[in-house]
């Protein structure tokens, strides 16, 4: 009897990903793998160093990818010629000193991935998607509640401690408390050490609109009316027995909750302390700002505002504002391209996996280079040949079915401008700034083409697609920039090459406001809010398809949609476009746009069904509205014989006989296929003819079949009653030929 297809083949999902995400030294990238050596070495060697156990490039979670990727910036003060200073960051280290900013623990970072994950349950488009409430995580107060957090829990976990070590008696769980407490102390610590000193910045400003917010309530009368606010007090007696009243500051914890003044006074002592050991030096002896900390994370155990001039307080703050605002700005278009790369894995993986896994024996491997770093080396390149010409043989574990080439310069990316917008009626300006330039680094079409062709060699389906952005989205996808993709790709002619369109919006340009605050007019005596902008954000499609395609050659996800599923079968032949697939095995991305495909554009589309296709027309699917996109179009860019796009399917299909058949054999003759055709092809026509065996992952479906042409000893197969060859199994007809 003859083996499980699963048992044979073990997995049909890995992945490598061409794309730079860590520029640091220590980081391992492809080219480096294949250079690094002064002799070329054994494939079977290469192959360990690239995606075995030990391997600095494979990952398997997104967690998995960030940990091992995620890059440092670099954060400097630089002073201008009018002697005013400016926050600059870099991927790069400089080599003078600066301050280290890990990406992953930025508020923009996780901010952009919230409002993916957000996006995927939305019934909103693009325009009317209610971006503010994730956008107030780059504010002041958004820190605040977060220090707000830690500071309860460091109050709940010191009155727990308190209780159970009152009587003196050992206890385990005073241990628990105690090790919170600890834990509390690190959160705080970790709010200034190690950081920019511009981390204290929104504290700072809180601080400062705290005492404004005060004063306001001390000076405006309540209700309108002429009577004064009454402000709550503790009372004391001095020496001579005269009462004494002393304002209570604003507290989030309740007067009930605190804990005794003695435990007050020590965690005041422990946080001055930590500070005073760990804050950079730069802000170790400021009295002010170690105040400020406890004020911040100790209940009742700040020290009361001193009374000051408010217009002197308002400017301290606007001061501090606008050096939050540009910095933050700053920061954001420094990195805007890397967490758009970021988002882009993520969504891979979260296309990828089910339950928080990828597909049995799927891992991705990360090239951490673009593809004109491995062209442009003539060494790396000669290698890569090499070494991946000897994995395109590879069996089971080791055989890379799919690839990700995101982000081609579509060559009219303008270099982004950061001036701010000036007096439409004021002079018209004569700079000449229209000449287009691409200063984004990213790779060009026939780059991007001469790589497919060395991953058509190394039969590696790979997904491309134009850099996300406005003009490459589902707004703006027309029959006639269908027209020029097709155009673009005319000459691949490859059936491991998918072009995928349209790319989809994380953060619209429309919606890259953010009000981090408010500043104070005096001249107008009133206050208006105070914003920033940050970059619009968008996500390259060919993430998501190659994601989707991985995913669902996990039987488990597809059980997850209703399917009758084989776990033995590997599901290869699971067809995205089809029409009842594609409404179940949705993106999680949401629609974008309001409006349906115009005719015209889906007519331009459908005629060859030329490339990876999403919609996002509003449709109802057994019962339900469909509030995410979804495939139209699952095609290579190698046309069949009818003149039409091939299905991606057809090609998985092959690779996947071709696996089983030279297991069994290196030399296949027509002895070995007509073995191939007993064990399993008969076994996958009859799965077609008993109802309980119509699994969604099955091989082949009603009407299909494969068959040995014995005179030419070749495979013929039909699918959809269209018959084609697949010359690129070579058959011979005896073993006396080996």
């Amino acid at each position: 009897m003859a083996m499980e297809p699963m048992d044979v083949v073990k997995q049909t999902g890995k992945t490598i990903i061409f794309e730079e995400f860590n520029r640091d030294e220590d980081k391992m990238n492809l080219v480096t793998l294949l250079t690094r050596d002064d002799e070329e070495i054994a494939p079977e060697k290469f192959k360990e160093a690239l995606m075995g156990r030990e391997s600095e490039l494979v990952v398997e979670s997104y967690a998995d990818f960030v940990e091992k990727f995620s890059p440092i910036i670099y954060e400097t003060v630089v002073k201008t010629e009018d002697g005013s200073a400016r926050f600059v960051y870099d991927l790069e280290k400089p080599k003078y000193n600066c301050t280290k900013i890990k990406l992953k623990d930025h508020a923009f970072y996780k901010m952009i991935m919230n409002l993916i994950d957000r996006k995927a349950n939305s019934d909103k488009g693009n325009l009317e998607f209610p971006y503010d409430d994730l956008k107030k995580a780059l504010s002041p107060e958004a820190e605040m509640e977060e220090c707000k957090k830690i500071r309860k829990n460091l109050l709940s976990n010191t009155k727990e401690y308190m209780k159970l070590t009152a009587s003196g008696e050992p206890s385990s769980e005073a241990d628990r408390f105690a090790q919170n407490i600890m834990a509390c102390r690190d959160k705080i610590v970790d709010k200034y050490q190690n950081k920019s000193p511009l981390a204290l910045l929104p504290l700072l400003i809180a601080d400062k609109q705290s005492q404004i917010d005060k004063m306001k309530a001390a000076e405006e009368p309540q209700g309108g009316s002429s009577e004064v606010k009454a402000i709550p007090c503790s009372y004391t007696f001095d020496d001579h027995g005269n009462l004494q009243l002393i304002e209570q500051k604003d507290s989030d914890d309740a007067v009930t909750e605190i804990v005794q003044e003695d435990d007050v006074t020590q965690l005041v002592k422990v946080v001055k302390d930590d500070f005073r050991e760990s804050a950079p030096v730069a802000i170790r002896d400021n009295a002010y700002v170690a105040d400020l900390v406890v004020d911040v994370f100790v209940p009742g155990g700040g020290a009361q505002l001193s009374i000051q001039d408010r217009g002197k307080i308002e400017a301290a703050k606007k001061q501090l504002q606008d050096i939050y605002c540009s910095s933050l700005e700053s920061f954001t278009k420094a990195v805007a391209a890397v967490v758009e790369k970021f988002a882009g894995v993520k969504s891979f993986f979260d296309h990828a996996s089910y339950e928080g896994k990828l597909p049995r024996d799927v891992s991705v491997i990360i090239a951490n280079c673009k593809v004109d770093a491995i062209l442009n080396d003539e060494l790396a390149k000669n290698r890569f040949k090499h070494y991946f010409g000897a994995l395109r043989d590879e069996k089971d574990v080791n055989k890379i079915w799919f690839g990700i080439i995101p982000a081609i310069s579509t060559g009219d990316a303008v270099q982004a401008s950061t001036k701010k917008a000036s007096d439409p009626f004021g002079k018209r300006s004569t700079d000449h700034t229209s000449e287009k330039k691409d200063a984004s680094g990213l790779i060009g079409l026939d780059t991007a083409k001469e790589m497919l062709k060395l991953l058509e060699e190394a039969k590696i389906m790979t997904f491309v697609n134009y850099k996300a952005g406005e003009k490459t989205g589902f707004i703006e996808l027309t029959d006639s920039r269908v027209n020029q993709y097709k155009k673009d790709f005319e000459n691949v002619q490859s059936e491991y090459a998918v072009f995928v369109y349209p790319n989809f919006t994380i953060l619209p340009k429309e919606k890259n406001a953010v009000k981090i605050g408010t500043e104070y007019r005096p001249e107008e005596d009133r206050e208006v809010g105070a914003f920033i902008t940050i970059p619009g954000m968008y996500l390259d499609a060919s993430y998501v398809a190659c994601g989707m395609m991985v995913g669902v050659q996990n039987y488990n996800l597809l059980k997850s949609k209703g399917y009758k599923v084989k776990p033995k079968y590997p599901c290869v032949r699971f067809d995205l476009e089809d029409a009842d697939n594609s409404k179940r095995v949705t993106t999680k991305l949401n629609r974008e746009t309001t409006m349906e495909m115009q005719k015209q554009v889906k007519d331009t589309i459908m005629e060859d069904r030329f490339g990876f296709v999403f919609a996002d027309n509003k449709i109802i699917f057994d019962g339900k509205v469909l509030n995410n996109s979804y495939v139209i179009n699952a095609r290579s860019l190698k046309r069949d014989n009818n003149g039409k796009y091939k299905s991606l399917y057809k090609t998985l299909v092959r690779n996947l006989v071709d696996q089983l058949l030279r297991a069994s054999a290196e030399n296949v003759t027509d002895q070995i296929v007509n073995q191939f055709l007993i064990d399993y092809v008969d076994t996958w026509k009859r799965d077609n003819k008993d109802e309980e065996r119509k699994y969604a992952n099955r091989i082949l479906l009603k009407g299909e079949t494969i068959e040995l042409d014995p005179g030419k000893h070749r495979l013929l197969v039909t699918y959809n009653q269209e018959q084609e060859v697949w010359e690129d199994i070579v058959i011979n007809d005896s073993e006396s030929e080996v």
